[in-house]
């Protein structure tokens, strides 16, 4: 059984988020998670131990008040509520590391003009991406809560290999989803028919289709392209090479704010060594 963990901090971009979440996935197999990570920032404190049961406790109320709020709208889909103690990013570290029930997506809100601008402000979407290696998908308060029928894969077709690709092939074929390839075009050379054909392979029975964009600018490009396109979701490889540092470079923060609100779906490339 997959598992998808909700993650909390009681917000609505939160709930929508796991709204959107339920929406897509239920009936699919899942099996979901409502999980709040709390933490204490001033530890030096005498009264740390009071505060943390104090905070505890505020964080199994607001997980309960989470779950009636999705119930009503999802009253026959099983939710697991989980509190924990510590930053964010280390307590999905340790659920990555899970026997039983480590997570198959992140599902999260993003609180800025769009998912990508979000990212670019070095938001707790950001540190979940940069630290935690599992799929992350990142759901702007606006996105109708719709299943997803055409997917942009913003991409560079060198990196991606099968392992990196099951993720989205199950996402996609979920859905009955058309995936199309963007790529912006670079001065690097690429024999683009064989780049196609090996990641074609990784889609079987997907109506997918590769689609050659131009300029400087790859997140403007990406993004007039999915609009033109009618995208429902914007995916890509999070990984230490070129593509994606042209792609979040900070000079491009602020023409973000031009562009529709579209979910983001973000694989990994692994650990690097």
């Amino acid at each position: 059984m997959k598992h998808v963990f909700l993650l909390t901090d009681f917000s609505e971009t939160a709930r929508h988020a796991a709204l959107y979440a339920l929406t897509i996935f239920e009936g699919r197999g899942f099996h979901f998670h409502l999980l709040n990570a709390y933490d204490v920032e001033f530890s030096g404190s005498p009264y740390i131990t009071r505060v943390k049961e104090e905070m505890a406790e505020e964080s199994r109320k607001g997980l309960r008040r989470e779950l009636a709020s999705l119930h009503h709208q999802f009253p026959n889909v099983a939710i697991n509520v989980v509190s924990r103690y510590g930053p964010l990013v280390d307590v999905l570290l340790r659920e990555e590391g899970a026997e039983f029930t480590r997570p198959d997506f992140l599902v999260m809100g993003c609180r800025g003009e769009s998912a990508l601008e979000n990212f670019l402000l070095g938001s707790t979407a950001f540190d979940v991406i940069k630290h935690v290696q599992l799929p992350v998908l990142a759901i702007p308060r606006e996105t109708p809560l719709q299943k997803p029928r055409r997917m942009v894969f913003a991409t560079d077709l060198k990196t991606l290999n099968q392992e990196m690709a099951k993720p989205l092939f199950e996402l996609v074929s979920a859905f009955n989803s058309e995936l199309l390839f963007a790529h912006v075009l670079d001065n690097e050379y690429l024999n683009h028919l064989e780049a196609e054909e090996r990641i074609a392979a990784y889609f079987p029975g997907i109506k997918l289709s590769f689609h050659f964009l131009d300029g400087e600018d790859v997140c403007r490009s990406v993004c007039d392209f999915s609009e033109e396109q009618g995208a429902d979701l914007v995916a890509m490889v999070r990984h230490n090479y070129s593509f994606f540092e042209r792609l979040f470079h900070p000079s491009i923060t602020r023409k973000m704010v031009l562009h529709p609100h579209y979910p983001l779906f973000v694989l990994h490339a692994g650990r690097q060594a």
